[in-house]
């Protein structure tokens, strides 16, 4: 049976915009995943519900993404949490909240993306050496959230990781998913 999902890149999206609010996460300790297929039995693999929790110690983020379900979170198919010690801060789709201790409603900030002009930039950054709305290295720290949250949920539990060293610490499962064996001659090289 044919998807008749919406299409959907939230993680790295969203991603990008958490590390545009702040670069100040570096060490991740640990994350978790709860994730599944809820909505439509079909032929994806990709999960339609999913919850992933990034502990960075004195910091933390909550993913949610339902692609499937009209509610979802904050009423966008995927959103991301931060929790302060003065309130929180809520990032759902494109829009923005931000709520004291009481959740009572600080600041809201809507907001338009258009991942046509986000691409184009990419790619004119790459034909024509346009400069890029967001840097590689930003893109790099938000797929790396990403690329986590899949091992932990590839290995139905938590894994600790060591952003210093980048490496997932004691657990030889989910360090199975960190490289791939690649085809002689198709390595990847860094110059």
């Amino acid at each position: 049976m044919a998807s008749r999902r919406p299409s959907r890149n939230g993680w790295i999206i969203l991603f990008g915009k958490v590390q545009r609010q702040s670069s100040r996460f570096a060490i991740i300790y640990c994350i978790t995943t709860g994730i599944g297929c809820y909505h439509f039995q079909d032929d994806w693999e990709t999960p339609d519900t999913c919850v992933a929790n990034f502990d960075f110690g004195d910091k933390g983020i909550i993913w949610e993404g339902q692609s499937c379900d009209p509610r979802g979170f904050e009423g966008a198919q995927f959103g991301v949490s931060f929790y302060g010690e003065k309130g929180s801060l809520a990032l759902a789709g494109d829009d923005c909240k931000i709520y004291d201790l009481n959740s009572r409603v600080v600041r809201e900030i809507k907001g338009k993306a258009d991942d046509v002009l986000h691409f184009a930039n990419f790619i004119a950054g790459i034909r024509e050496g346009a400069k890029l709305n967001s840097e590689i290295e930003d893109g790099q720290k938000s797929t790396l959230l990403c690329h986590l949250g899949n091992i932990a949920w590839r290995t139905g539990h938590t894994i600790n990781f060591e952003s210093k060293t980048r490496k997932i610490v004691g657990d030889k499962e989910a360090s199975k998913f960190w490289n791939r064996p690649y085809r002689r001659g198709w390595e990847p090289r860094v110059a």
